[in-house]
């Protein structure tokens, strides 16, 4: 229906009030949540299952965008992976993400915004929380942390020198998959932060990508506050330089490009970039006191107890020279650590001590949508930042002839034994289309394996593909001549959608 001079009359829209919710935390109770990832009127979906919140209706609460929503601590005190809440300040999640806030003494928390699911985790006592495990955790390793640094004598200016016997601890966080591993990992980072420590952080799973895309494994040190309204927990892209100015200072991580989902799809690879990632740290913490006596935190790839992934976390406690293992859940995986290292030491000469701790029943499994929408989001979030701050790439036409681009053999993964080198020159076709390659910090006369194994210097998005013209079109995110560099294509993770829409 339509009346003169109004036009079409536009269909009745649905309510886009928000609701604030008033969320009450007990000593170590957890609120754990999932904003929806669908935009729309702002609303809230609480299972009635393990969950007791107090839920206040009101026409107007803090302002959301759409699809996000917001959390202010109003009373009391809590941390997000171990990163302190500020009080009485709002904090925007964007459409995806997943977070709980924790707090220790008791807390009041204010939110508002479209929501996939909320849980308030309940705990009559502290102990029968999995999250004190983790605290008493960190406390040890704060002592052997103080006892390094007295070891080598701070003073106003600092470690003046490290020796080995004095390092700080090496942990490494193994278990089966959907443990909540990497929450850990980045909880013992914040709180080891927030003490005043400078951790060097460390991710061998190429799904997670810390401070980096998908499909690399990575180092930082963390020596400032990690970034909570981050989807990643403060391990995704928006801590990088490479992806713009933040409010949280940046971290300049080393990326290695592993190019695929999963260890086994290339285990020979992924071990030769844990050894490269490993004298990378064994060097830092050589050359720098503060970071050596606060020591390592070490994510991994998700284990069994089968002898393949045993194998997997020994080559992974060599190379770091990690001096605590802690298995999340896993009961298999820890006794058959166990007995595989059997009474070896570091390369430090020390003994490795073993710790089980208990996987938090708020732990939820990552379903494949889920994943998908964190990669895409985080290809999305390199290039063109997010909600609070708009990033412009750069796009250049780029002759075929004036790039050098690289690839894995497409027979590479047919015989073992015989395989052909681990990259050959690329042919460029629209198939290459809306792919993501690493721009690799090499020559482009360098050999194949050299280019293959060198640092990452960031990411380009191939945004179209002409090959009557034999141009593309290409997202860098930030200017400069793009063929002084070799570029590598690889299987993971999957083509994004078009960036330029």
């Amino acid at each position: 229906m339509s009346i003169p001079g109004l036009g079409q009359i536009a269909p009745p829209q649905p309510s886009t009030t928000s609701t604030t919710r008033t969320i009450t935390l007990r000593p170590f109770w957890e609120y754990r949540f999932e904003v929806s990832r669908r935009t729309g009127p702002l609303g809230s979906s609480i299972p009635s299952s393990s969950t007791t919140t107090t839920t206040t209706a009101s026409a107007g609460g803090p302002g959301t965008s759409s699809g996000s929503t917001t959390v202010r601590l109003t009373t009391g005190k809590a941390d997000l992976d171990g990163t302190e809440l500020a009080l009485n300040h709002t904090y925007t999640f964007a459409r995806g993400a997943r977070a709980r806030i924790v707090s220790y003494t008791g807390a009041t928390l204010e939110v508002a915004g479209e929501l996939a699911s909320e849980k308030v985790a309940q705990y009559a006592r502290p102990e029968e929380s999995a999250q004190l495990q983790v605290v008493n955790l960190h406390f040890a390793l704060q002592e052997a942390r103080k006892k390094a640094r007295a070891a080598a004598g701070v003073g106003n200016a600092g470690i003046q020198q490290q020796q080995q016997q004095q390092l700080g601890p090496r942990v490494l966080v193994c278990g089966a998959a959907d443990t909540g591993k990497t929450t850990i990992v980045r909880t013992l980072t914040g709180l080891a932060t927030r003490a005043g420590g400078q951790p060097l952080a460390v991710s061998l799973d190429p799904r997670e990508g810390m401070l980096a895309l998908p499909g690399t494994l990575a180092a930082a040190v963390f020596g400032t506050v990690m970034d909570v309204e981050d989807p990643a927990g403060g391990f995704g892209v928006r801590g990088t330089p490479s992806s713009g100015p933040s409010l949280v200072p940046v971290k300049l991580p080393v990326v290695y490009y592993f190019g695929r989902e999963k260890v086994e799809e290339d285990e020979g690879f992924w071990k030769v970039l844990v050894g490269k990632l490993g004298g990378v740290c064994r060097a830092k913490l050589e050359a720098d006191g503060e970071v050596a006596a606060t020591g390592v935190i070490v994510d991994t790839p998700p284990a069994s107890e089968a002898k393949g992934d045993v194998e997997m976390l020994r080559l992974a406690i060599r190379e770091f020279g990690v001096n605590v293992v802690v298995v999340v859940g896993s009961p298999g995986v820890y006794e058959a650590l166990k007995k595989a290292w059997g009474n070896h030491r570091t390369l430090y000469g020390e003994e490795v001590r073993f710790f089980q701790v208990d996987q938090s029943d708020g732990v939820v499994p990552r379903e494949y949508e889920f994943t998908k929408f964190t990669r895409e989001a985080a290809i999305k979030e390199y290039f063109f930042g997010d909600a609070k701050r708009t990033l412009s790439p750069y796009t250049q036409s780029v002759g075929f002839d004036d790039l050098v681009i690289f690839k894995t053999p497409d027979d590479y993964y047919e015989d073992y034994d015989n395989r052909p080198p681990g990259l050959e020159r690329a042919e460029i076709t629209a198939e290459m289309s809306h792919w993501t390659l690493a721009v690799m910090n090499a020559s482009i006369n360098d050999p194949p394996e050299t280019i293959r194994q060198a640092p990452v210097m960031g990411f380009v998005a191939v945004a179209d593909v002409d090959e009557d013209r034999r141009r593309l079109k290409v997202l860098s995110p930030v200017s400069g001549r793009l063929g002084n560099r070799p570029f590598v294509w690889a299987r993971w993770p999957e083509p994004y959608i078009n960036l330029l829409g």
